[in-house]
């Protein structure tokens, strides 16, 4: 009897040893979402949020993230929610962009619903997760940091925004810890901010003021300044590392600024200027540094 029911938990264990993708209904649409699990996991392992960006999928932030290969080294759960389909016909998180100003999705809840159910299916010891995305799925990962403290960790947007509805009213009772990365010369998610809303989106604010206004609320009393990668040394970029951080707290905001950096996930390098237009937006990549690698990095701090 013990013999069969070892193969039988064997062969279950073996079935999710994949990358899935799996379908819900969640408060009346049909929401998919697609998870790895690596095949060391147990009830330490934590479950990492990736979201892609406006137009992107969950199989392609998977795809060129890299973050299955982390996953099965560092034995954490891969979760790569996909948005859903906004009035233009794109897929995207609702942040809070003026041209969704009317849509009812509600990509909070539909995360906070996959923490919970996957923690209790998986039988995770922790309810709470790390949460990463690019473009609009950083900017998701600023909307959980101001909503969902109670089931996130940390966050970690990559070329994300700070949407000036939402710092308005985020909630500043439990500050959770947060990592940038952005390039100076962002044509799409601006460093510098939009607060006019020239750009149609929405008004967002500029990174230096968004990385302040974290550390302020997590009470981090000291800052550091350091250049992590030069192109006079031969990087294609000159990288600076902005630590927040107080001697009490464990919590810290950190930066990366990438100067003149466009708008990419770090650790890509691709030959874009092929097409100039793609090429002003996003560049020929960047191979300095591995944001996936950053972002677990800095995870691993809260575990």
């Amino acid at each position: 009897m013990f013999s069969r029911l070892l193969i039988l938990s064997t062969v279950f264990l073996s079935l999710l040893i994949v990358s899935e993708e799996r379908s819900i209904i969640h408060e009346g649409l049909e929401r998919k979402y697609i998870v790895h699990i690596p095949d060391n996991f147990n009830e330490d392992s934590p479950l990492v949020f990736i979201m892609h960006g406006y137009t992107g999928t969950a199989n392609g932030i998977m795809e060129y993230s890299g973050m299955n290969n982390i996953a099965d080294r560092e034995n954490f759960i891969a979760v790569y929610p996909q948005g859903t389909i906004d009035i233009n016909g794109n897929t995207f998180f609702n942040v809070g962009y003026e041209l969704d100003q009317y849509s009812k999705v509600d990509d909070v809840s539909f995360i906070r619903h996959l923490v919970l159910s996957l923690s209790k299916e998986l039988n995770l010891k922790r309810t709470k997760a790390f949460a990463t995305g690019m473009s609009n799925g950083g900017d998701m990962s600023y909307l959980l940091a101001c909503t969902s403290s109670d089931l996130f960790m940390a966050v970690a947007p990559v070329a994300g925004v700070l949407m000036k509805e939402l710092k308005d009213s985020c909630d500043q009772e439990a500050g959770v810890p947060l990592f940038e990365i952005h390039g100076t010369a962002d044509k799409i998610s601006r460093f510098e901010g939009d607060l006019k809303n020239e750009d149609g989106w929405g008004a967002y604010y500029d990174l230096p003021s968004t990385i302040e206004f974290f550390a302020k609320v997590n009470e981090l009393e000291n800052k550091t300044v350091e250049q992590i990668t030069s192109k006079a040394a031969g990087a294609d970029y000159d990288i600076f590392f902005e630590r927040h951080w107080s001697e009490d707290r464990k919590e810290e905001i950190w930066m990366y600024r990438i100067e003149e950096g466009r708008h990419v996930w770090p650790g890509l390098k691709i030959n874009w200027w092929s097409n100039p237009i793609l090429w002003f937006y996003f560049g020929s990549g960047n191979s300095d540094i591995n944001a996936s690698e950053e972002v677990w990095k800095f995870f691993q701090k809260y575990l």
